[in-house]
């Protein structure tokens, strides 16, 4: 009887603490980590910066590391970003050159006075 109770109980704590456990976090990741890339395996290979993901209650560190580059493409890197409340990441993707670029933004047009 006692075996019983104990592992409803502990089923029971389980299920609360899963529902604890997000998809998206509510607080911003901490800052980048620094990272010393390891010797570079070839010259065909690009390092992908490590990033911080989260693992439904807390962040956790995924290292940096070599890739085998992609042909007329560069590595654009993900991002955390703010979305109400919540924070949202945008993995990291290959892109051509000239999409990973940030578009410049052309100024206002003034309305001229008469």
């Amino acid at each position: 009887m006692r075996k019983t109770a104990w592992a409803i109980l502990g089923a029971l704590l389980l299920v609360a603490a899963s529902g604890l456990a997000d998809d998206q976090p509510r607080v911003a990741p901490p800052p980048l980590r620094s990272e010393a890339p390891t010797l570079q395996p070839s010259p065909n290979h690009v390092w992908i910066p490590g990033y911080w993901k989260w693992a439904g209650i807390n962040y956790e560190w995924a290292d940096g590391r070599w890739v085998k580059a992609k042909k007329n493409r560069v590595w654009v890197p993900g991002t955390w970003e703010q979305v109400g409340s919540r924070w949202a990441w945008k993995p990291g993707k290959w892109a051509k050159p000239e999409a990973a670029k940030p578009k410049a933004k052309k100024p206002p047009k003034n309305k001229k006075s008469e």
